[in-house]
């Protein structure tokens, strides 16, 4: 898969006072993978992620439970740095929200919820977002904030991880059906057609 975007036709106006060198022309990648080596890995990392929610899934113990809360976050963080290297992708965190409440009582305790929005990159610009959520309840307001802010943000990447496999698969998809034209989606070039 090679990325054929073409900006050759592209006419760029600047006002005064702006240079077009001032100017950084950057791509998204979000929701479909950036190159071959991308889809390579992504495919790697997931074949790592199989082999070990096997034994999982196939022990009995755990029952029907989603795979972001059965593997624990450092095997996933390993595998990742193993498939991509250490300096081939980053996580960025993009939104961390966080509410208490204070429960009143002779031990007082505080319980704190925390939304974590992350996002993955790799070397490459393939990108994923994903949302992650923490709670909880201790006599320690400091602890508990930090505790609920670090499930948040773990389950984020998780959830960003193990969403990589639904990305490469929506990606076939669309490459069988021929839904992307030189790099650009195929309805917004019939459209130019008309």
């Amino acid at each position: 898969m090679r990325n054929n975007v073409n900006y050759d036709d592209t006419t760029y106006l600047v006002g005064p006072g702006l240079d077009l060198n001032d100017l950084k022309l950057e791509e998204d990648w979000n929701g479909r993978p950036a190159s071959r080596w991308s889809v390579h890995k992504i495919g790697q990392l997931q074949a790592k992620i199989d082999k070990y929610s096997y034994r999982i899934y196939h022990n009995k113990r755990f029952g029907k439970r989603s795979l972001s809360s059965l593997i624990p976050g450092h095997i996933l963080r390993q595998y990742t740095n193993e498939t991509f290297g250490y300096d081939g992708w980053k996580m960025d965190l993009q939104i961390l929200e966080v509410r208490e409440d204070m429960k009143t009582g002779n031990p007082v305790k505080y319980t704190v919820f925390s939304e974590a929005q992350v996002r993955i990159t790799l070397k490459d610009g393939t990108n994923t977002d994903a949302v992650g959520i923490g709670c909880c309840t201790m006599p320690s307001k400091g602890n508990c904030y930090g505790k609920s802010k670090k499930e948040a943000v773990n389950d984020a990447f998780k959830k960003a991880i193990l969403s990589f496999e639904q990305l490469i698969l929506t990606h076939e998809a669309r490459v069988e059906s021929g839904y992307y034209v030189d790099g650009l989606y195929s309805l917004r070039v019939k459209r130019e057609n008309l």
